[in-house]
């Protein structure tokens, strides 16, 4: 292989260089022969301009003479000629240069001074012109022999590759192909389940080494097959078991989550799921108090009787003792009992009876796993029945809060106006202060109906639209159609901007205050602008162009639209300020955070 790449090396950079000195030769033919070309140029340049004005001639004579002395010193042609000294085309170049620069161009030039000396020049031009010829017949004499040897090359090349490229794979075919191709024919057999053919291939080589860690192989390889088989029967069994360990938690998440609230037979469904998986007889779920020292049954597959109820729990107790309640799974008998608990309480038991006892070990991982599912169901389950209370008892205090702080307190001021309207006909007060009072109490008592109105209005607003661009616009439809005051609205805010919460009392306020500017304001106009700053701050403007609103007016009893108005505000965490509009009316602006 040595041999052969050196000698392909060899013949590929010699013909290289042949072709690459042929490429010179090639273009210092064409330039040697635009010099002979030259040659007669210029003396044709002397013979025509000898007879003309000496401007002229020195002119035309001096470019014909460049010329040919650009196209002497050419690069392709110098690099053609060889370094040898002692080469014909390197002497021959050697006398053209010299001629030239001895005579040619020095007689040339005498033309330019003394037009009488052209007949010389022209006789000196055929001697030069002979040389040139030579140097160019001697050029392609050095191109043909080089191109003769770059055949010799090639053909050499040729005969030789296709030689050594058959020695080569006689070689390879009796020194690596047939003991290859006999251990393929063992492998082959091995593949079919032949472990008795061995390789006989023995050298002291790679191969032998090879052969030598095939047949080790092989008898490996006939000890783990008969251990095989079994042993992928009974990885298929562990990953069917794990397949339907993965479905049946699957199908428990799906069960509780949906019915999150674990009504019906949920807890019931999913009791079935797990006693199909788990082969047993009859499953229960058993809840325990906070003191862990009573359980109750919660819900039970299939459905138990009182009697076998009670049957059910005096096993429990007799056979669970309350020693081992750290221990997650625990078995006795035919049952087994299966903490349910998540990290900081334990919630309750799964108990599952079976008809005989199992010899198979238990998977304590699925039943930390399940244990961990029903407990996440049960604490979620209390945990959404407790937020329910809690939000009926804020409810009712909200209820409770309105009704004292509007109703209640224009009640008792009724009271107080009974309680004098009664001194006043026991002490006989004379009738106009008498109809004072009864005046009053009819203000106490219209507002307290008023109030309640409001209330119940409050209770019984809900948004008509998920969107609160939506509930705006209508609010402010219903508005126009009902007063006939045009309005003009600007709303930038997007829904998820504001949580639901907010979206109540803006929407109450923005009620209020149009109900204000309806009643009070005397307006044509209302102008609602609802916009985000940068800050995150959400900006509402209420403006009409109505008589505004004076401070005495404010005072005024019996007129609580604006005291609502700022109650809502401050549960947004609001200001609210009320500020006269240009030319005339009120302005009512406020600004909240946005829900993000």
């Amino acid at each position: 292989m040595l041999i052969f790449s050196l000698g392909i090396t060899f013949t590929l950079f010699s013909i290289f260089l042949l072709t690459g000195q042929s490429s010179n030769k090639g273009s210092a033919i064409n330039i040697s022969g635009s010099l002979r070309m030259q040659s007669y140029v210029v003396a044709l340049t002397v013979a025509e301009y000898a007879t003309r004005e000496q401007e002229q001639r020195t002119k035309a004579i001096t470019r014909a003479v460049n010329e040919f002395e650009r196209r002497l010193n050419s690069p392709g042609l110098v690099k053609a000629i060889p370094n040898k000294p002692n080469d014909s085309l390197r002497i021959l170049y050697h006398e053209i240069y010299s001629d030239f620069y001895g005579m040619l161009k020095p007689m040339a030039e005498q033309v330019i001074e003394n037009p009488s000396t052209e007949a010389k020049f022209l006789n000196y031009v055929p001697s030069f012109v002979s040389k040139v010829d030579k140097f160019v017949f001697d050029i392609e004499q050095s191109l043909a022999v080089q191109m003769t040897w770059l055949r010799i090359d090639l053909i050499a090349t040729c005969i030789l590759v296709p030689l050594l490229g058959a020695v080569f794979l006689i070689y390879f075919q009796r020194v690596f192909f047939l003991p290859l191709q006999a251990l393929a024919d063992v492998a082959s057999a091995v593949r079919k389940g032949n472990f008795t053919v061995r390789s006989n291939y023995k050298k002291e080589n790679e191969l032998g080494v090879l052969a030598g860690s095939f047949n080790y192989m092989i008898e490996d390889l006939s000890r783990l097959y008969e251990s095989l088989e079994e042993e992928v029967k009974r990885k298929t069994k562990d990953l069917d078991q794990r397949n339907k360990t993965v479905n049946l938690l699957f199908t428990l998440r799906s069960i509780f989550s949906s019915s999150p609230t674990l009504q019906g037979d949920t807890l019931a469904k999913a009791l079935a799921e797990l006693m199909h998986y788990i082969h047993g007889n009859r499953i229960a779920l058993f809840l325990v108090s906070d003191d862990l020292d009573s359980y109750r049954l919660s819900t039970a597959y299939p459905q138990l009787n009182d009697k076998a109820k009670k049957e059910f729990l005096q096993n429990l107790k007799s056979q669970f003792s309350s020693a081992n309640q750290n221990k997650l799974a625990e078995e006795s008998g035919n049952y087994l009992r299966i903490q349910v608990k998540d990290a900081s309480r334990l919630v309750g038991y799964l108990v599952i009876h079976f008809e005989e006892t199992q010899e198979e070990p238990r998977d304590y991982r699925l039943f930390e796993s399940v244990s961990e599912i029903f407990a996440t169901a049960l604490i979620n389950a209390r945990k959404r029945e407790e937020g329910y209370r809690l939000a009926l008892y804020e409810e009712r205090s909200t209820i409770a809060r309105e009704l004292h702080d509007s109703i209640a307190q224009s009640l008792a001021f009724s009271k107080i106006q009974l309680t004098r309207l009664s001194l006043g006909l026991k002490e006989e007060l004379p009738k106009e202060q008498l109809q004072e009072i009864v005046n009053e109490l009819r203000t106490g008592v219209s507002t307290a109906y008023t109030q309640l109105r409001e209330v119940l209005t409050a209770f019984r607003l809900k948004p008509t639209s998920a969107d609160i661009r939506q509930s705006i616009h209508k609010l402010l439809e219903e508005f126009h159609e009902r007063s006939g005051i045009e309005y003009n609205l600007k709303n930038d805010l997007l829904d998820f901007e504001i949580n639901a919460n907010k979206q109540v009392h803006l929407i109450h306020i923005l009620k209020e205050a149009l109900t204000n500017v309806e009643k009070h304001s005397r307006a044509s106009k209302v102008n609602v602008s609802l916009s985000i700053d940068s800050d995150n701050f959400i900006n509402v403007s209420i403006a009409d162009n109505g008589k505004g609103l004076q401070p005495a007016e404010r005072e005024k009893k019996g007129h609580f639209g604006l005291s609502i108005m700022e109650e809502r505000a401050k549960a947004l965490d609001a200001e609210i300020n009320f500020l006269p509009n240009t030319p005339t009316g009120l302005i009512v602006n406020f600004r909240f955070r946005t829900a993000n």
